[in-house]
């Protein structure tokens, strides 16, 4: 599998200009053609952010002009809401940023959340404040639960893996040992794509719950990606996981890559 369709979405938000950077990083890396969604609300060709609205589309088409990169872009309605309207569904990878709290009027509320669970496209989703100057994809962890989410994420982002320093695989179970046989068996599989996986696993005690063990983790390793399954609502997401996926797209700190 390679990128080869990349979406990012745009707005007239503090932080999409990083984001484009970002992308056309990505996109250049896997020689994609990068696919520019603007998703500004009605609200952002009002008032203050209005310039930065009508700017949208020449900017865009500046930076990846000037990056050499194939593209497309489109406007999407602003009354948007599925992941048909806003050009989803025809890409490998989405990119977004987690929303910002003084700029969520700006763009479409669908845009993180309703779309990654609905698109069925993997998408790398930036903290709020991400310069686009920091390492991404080098050192990357894959948060692992043997489920069809964190399999599809796996898949979805083996181009990366496959290019990254460094993988460690985050396991979090009551009964984890690196010598468990199915931990055994997904690291095999990932070694027979070309990809290295250092363990990284944490038994469950009762003590910590899966997040603040994976962040915890994330100390030790230095990452600067995590690759995990969004789970919607379902009985395992509830009471297994207690709220992982709305955490991580939560997170201020760390860029998440996420499949459904």
């Amino acid at each position: 599998m390679a990128y080869r369709d990349i979406v990012v979405y745009l707005d007239a938000g503090s932080d999409s200009a990083a984001r484009v950077h970002t992308a056309i990083n990505i996109a250049a890396k896997h020689q994609a053609r990068l696919i520019g969604v603007d998703v500004s609300t009605k609200e952002a060709l009002e008032g203050e952010s209005r310039d930065h609205a009508l700017a949208i589309e020449d900017e865009f088409k500046t930076a990846v002009q000037e990056a050499g990169l194939d593209f497309q872009y489109h406007a999407a309605r602003p009354e948007a809401h599925t992941a048909g309207q806003l050009f989803s569904h025809c890409a490998d990878l989405l990119v977004a940023t987690q929303p910002h709290p003084d700029h969520r009027h700006l763009s479409n509320s669908v845009v993180p959340k309703d779309i990654l669970v609905t698109a069925g496209v993997p998408m790398l989703v930036l903290p709020t404040g991400w310069t686009g100057e920091d390492a991404l994809g080098e050192q990357v962890v894959i948060a692992w639960n043997f489920s069809r989410e964190s399999t599809r994420a796996v898949h979805d982002a083996m181009p990366i893996l496959k290019a990254a320093r460094k993988v460690f695989l985050f396991v979090f179970a009551r009964n984890y040992s690196d010598k468990n046989a199915d931990v055994q068996e997904i690291r095999s599989h990932l070694e027979h794509h070309g990809v290295t996986a250092a363990l990284a696993g944490w038994r469950d005690t009762g003590q910590t719950d899966f997040t603040s063990a994976l962040f915890a983790g994330l100390d030790r390793e230095s990452a600067d990606l995590i690759v995990c399954g969004a789970y919607g609502h379902s009985p395992f997401f509830e009471d297994i996981f207690g709220g992982a996926t709305h955490d991580l797209l939560n997170n201020i700190s760390m860029p998440v890559l996420m499949s459904h």
